[in-house]
Order: structure tokens, then sequence, then C-alpha cells
């Protein structure tokens, strides 16, 4: 994928604009609309091999799926800064994964 430019997944009805710039040291990715399992790998491809420099803004990105808000999950652990997150997203993606077990906290 090109350094600068748009992507669009389109797939079962869900579509997703990943828009990379890289106007300075860290490149600026734009996510808008629904990130699901289908564009994960588009995500992860336009941040590449230096999470450290990139910044993923989601102000625009209305729904993540669970595979996509793993994604971002990891995205984040690997260093890839996140701006404009809304409030819910924000939630879920700091939110830890339940485990399945009841009656334990996590």
């Amino acid at each position: 994928m090109p350094r600068d430019g748009t992507k669009l997944a389109l797939g079962c009805g869900m579509t997703v604009r990943i828009t990379v710039a890289q106007p300075t040291l860290l490149r600026r990715i734009v996510v808008e609309g629904r990130l699901s399992a289908d564009a994960v790998q588009d995500l992860e491809q336009a941040v590449g091999d230096h999470p450290q420099d990139v910044v993923l803004d989601l102000a625009n990105l209305r729904s993540a799926d669970g595979a996509g808000v793993a994604a971002l999950r990891r995205l984040r652990a690997e260093g890839v800064a996140m701006q404009r997150t809304g409030l819910h997203l924000a939630w879920r993606i700091d939110e830890e994964p339940w485990n399945g077990e009841v009656g334990k906290s996590r």
C-alpha cells in the first residue's frame, strides 16, 4: 500500500475508509466508518513496521466489531498513538477482554 493515499474496504455491507498521510515525521492514518474483521489487515498494512511513528485519527470511526477493537488494542500496545477517539470506542479499547468466567473480576 502506498504511504499516502486512501484505501476503501467493502464487504458484507460494511465500509471503512483508511487514509494515510505523512506531512511530518509521524504518519497520520484517518479511519472512518465501520472497522470490521474484513478491514483489519488493511489497517495493519497501513500502520506498517513502525507503529511508534503512527497516529490513528478515529474521530469518524463509527463502530468496530470485536476483531476491529482487538486490532486497535494490539496496535496501541505496539506503540500506535490514537487521537480523537469517541468516548464509547475509547472505553471499548481500554476495557479488558472478557475471559468467559463468571464471577471473577477482570
